[in-house]
This record gives C-alpha cells, sequence and structure tokens, in this order.
C-alpha cells in the first residue's frame, strides 16, 4: 500500500475508508431494523412489502459499497470492525423500537465482540508472511488427513 505522508491511518487503512467501512456497516446494521418493521407487518401487506424492499435495498447497497471497501483493506480487517453492528443493533432497538437493553443483552454483545477478537487475533503472522491459522494453513492440513486416510484403506 501507498503511504503519502498526508494519510492519516488507522491501522492499515487509511482515515477516509475507515469512515467508510463504517458508514458502510451503519446502514447494514439497518437492514435489520428494516426486516423487524417488515416483520411486525401482515404477510404480504403493503407496509409489510415495503420495509421488505427497504431491507433489500440496503442489502444490495451495503454488499456494493462492501466490495469497493475491501479494494482499500484487508478482509481481516474490515471483519474486525464488523461486530461494531451488533452495538447499532443495540441502539436501534432503544430508539426505534423503544425496547429496554438489560444487562444480558450487553453481557451477550460483550461476549460476542471479545469471541471475536479472540478468533481475529490467532490469526496473527507466523513470520513467514502467512497467517497462523488461515483458510489456506487448515485446507493443507485437511489434504493432509484426507491422505493419509486413504493410504490407511490401501493398506487394510
Amino acid at each position: 500500500m501507498n503511504h503519502t505522508h498526508k494519510d492519516v491511518y488507522v491501522g492499515e487503512v487509511p482515515v477516509k475508508w475507515f469512515i467508510l467501512l463504517h458508514l458502510s456497516l451503519i446502514l447494514n446494521s439497518l437492514a435489520g431494523t428494516a426486516s423487524k418493521l417488515a416483520g411486525r407487518q401482515k404477510f404480504l401487506s403493503f407496509k409489510f412489502m415495503f420495509w421488505y424492499g427497504v431491507m433489500l435495498f440496503i442489502t444490495f447497497a451495503f454488499a456494493l459499497a462492501w466490495q469497493q471497501i475491501l479494494k482499500h483493506m484487508s478482509l481481516t480487517f474490515a471483519f474486525t470492525n464488523k461486530p461494531v453492528t451488533i452495538i447499532w443493533g443495540l441502539i436501534w432497538g432503544v430508539t426505534i423500537f423503544h425496547e429496554t437493553l438489560t444487562w444480558k443483552m450487553l453481557l451477550g454483545s460483550a461476549i460476542i465482540l471479545v469471541g471475536i477478537i479472540i478468533g481475529v487475533s490467532d490469526n496473527q503472522d507466523d513470520g513467514n508472511g502467512e497467517a497462523k491459522g488461515s483458510l489456506q494453513d487448515s485446507l493443507k492440513e485437511l489434504s493432509a488427513l484426507e491422505e493419509e486416510s486413504a493410504g490407511q484403506e490401501v493398506r487394510s
């Protein structure tokens, strides 16, 4: 990545793309809100179709934005920021649906966030430029196990 002296970065990402990432994640969290609003309507009524259409539009817009954003950052970095939608979901629940925020909701959200942080931190660089625990490593291990298993079946 080309870093100029004028660019401000958040981790590996220019602040402009970091902000766009978070705006897209806010947009994505609103898809759940539209879905919940659709679910409160009579099935196939005008209001149901409207809110369901809004949810589909938001999902489509997010998918397009997500693809553009990923051109400017790693998938790992983007996914480490995705749990912010949990927080936005809580905010929308309280502000739009007048739900009561409980300690169980906060605890559940915290458990999810900690789990994601642990999962992502387990994917650290192994010093050879490859991530430990990467999908590629898992596929190599699986392939080796399959070959070993096939070899044992032939000998039997």
